[in-house]
């Protein structure tokens, strides 16, 4: 079983990776992944980059936004269950992931860089949490008695 760690690494690869497709970033994303899935057999290497290309056909293939995120959160889960297998097989190949995943996501477009935010309450705690915008909490715009 995967630590935690292990856990969100592969989530923010499967992110970065389907992120990066049909974007600028697809080319050294797929580079990477190839070489990082592959680990240098050439047999291993070519179904990966042919994986990658279908990715990349599926994401450009979405024919609106609101299929393009069902589509793209299908492949997220996929290929973050891809690198689970990978990491749990391998663990010391964790490093290697997270400096591609720095590499591919410095190259995303802004609205294609994905963040992850982990949040957790007990003993009945109360969370209010925002990414990117407002929060308000209460009341503010009743009057007060």
């Amino acid at each position: 079983m995967l630590s935690e760690t292990l856990e969100m690494l592969a989530a923010s690869g499967g992110a970065a990776l389907v992120g990066a497709a049909a974007t600028d970033a697809w080319q050294t994303t797929r580079s990477g992944f190839t070489r990082l899935l592959g680990r240098g057999n050439p047999q291993t290497e070519q179904a990966t980059a042919g994986r990658l290309d279908r990715l990349a056909a599926e994401v450009s293939r979405a024919a609106g936004p609101q299929e393009l995120e069902s589509v793209r959160r299908d492949l997220r889960a996929e290929w973050c269950g891809r690198l689970k297998d990978l990491l749990e097989e391998q663990p010391e190949l964790a490093a290697e992931l997270g400096e591609l995943i720095d590499r591919v996501q410095g190259e995303l477009p802004a609205a294609q860089q994905t963040w992850v935010q982990n949040n957790t309450a007990y003993g009945g705690g109360i969370q209010n949490i925002t990414q990117g915008g407002d929060i308000i909490v209460g009341d503010v715009g009743r009057p007060r008695r």
